[in-house]
């Protein structure tokens, strides 16, 4: 009664090892690692793309003030030229005074210019990084699809044959089966071995025993793990 339910069971072993071998793949556990990381990196340069472009409009804004700067530091060094020898020393506290501020907006500049190399130079190194990565992806990637297109037809072959096999199934049983594993108990049927359950090891009590023989479809439920546990 159970040949249908154990074949049925050995072919879902199977499926599942196969699913397990593309689920805990190195290749496809390193692509999904470095596709994160190509993820941040694009997420980095458009976080700098935005800076940069902060920032060049506070560059150019100083670069403007700057030359606004000259153009009046000329006038002044005109008037200083032409102005009445009294005032002289007028002049000339207002022309320390202007220089002071140029000093500051020359440094601001500077200071301005120095963010724009360095949001440059992170900006190519990530990208000379995600050339590196995005190869390591690539590679990965492909190593993964060759695995996927040599286990996929395999586990469909079992999906199509473990539905011809349940059509022959007990549907009693087949209501047990689904039942475990949806409380993710696999395998749910196990032997009886020196009088022990299959599954977990555990000694079947003698009054277990004689249950299964009394029993409809011949099983019986183990009480430690949960199986059925079926005479071989």
């Amino acid at each position: 009664m159970l040949n249908e339910m154990l074949e049925y069971q050995k072919e879902e072993q199977t499926k599942i090892s196969l699913e397990n071998e593309l689920l805990k793949s190195k290749d496809r556990e390193q692509a999904s690692l470095i596709q994160q990381t190509l993820k941040k990196q694009h997420s980095d340069l458009i976080s700098l793309e935005k800076s940069a472009q902060k920032i060049n409009e506070l560059y150019n804004s100083a670069i403007s003030k700057y030359n606004e700067y000259m153009k009046k530091l000329e006038a002044l060094e005109t008037e200083i030229q032409n102005a009445d020898p009294e005032k002289s020393e007028v002049y000339e506290k207002m022309y320390k005074d202007f220089a002071q501020v140029g000093a500051s907006l020359e440094k601001n500049v500077t200071n301005i210019y120095k963010d724009v190399q360095q949001i440059n130079k992170e900006y190519e190194d990530i990208i000379n990084k995600s050339k590196v990565d995005r190869k390591k992806f690539d590679t990965f990637k492909a190593a993964f699809s060759k695995l996927k297109a040599e286990k996929e037809p395999k586990i469909n072959e079992l999906q199509e044959s473990m539905a011809k096999v349940q059509k022959k199934i007990d549907p009693k049983i087949f209501a047990i089966y689904s039942q475990k594993r949806e409380s993710h108990i696999f395998p749910v049927f196990v032997p009886l071995t020196e009088n022990k359950c299959g599954g977990c090891r555990m000694e079947v009590p003698a009054s277990k025993l004689n249950k299964m023989k009394d029993s409809e479809l011949g099983i019986i439920e183990c009480e430690s793990c949960g199986r059925y546990i079926y005479q071989k």
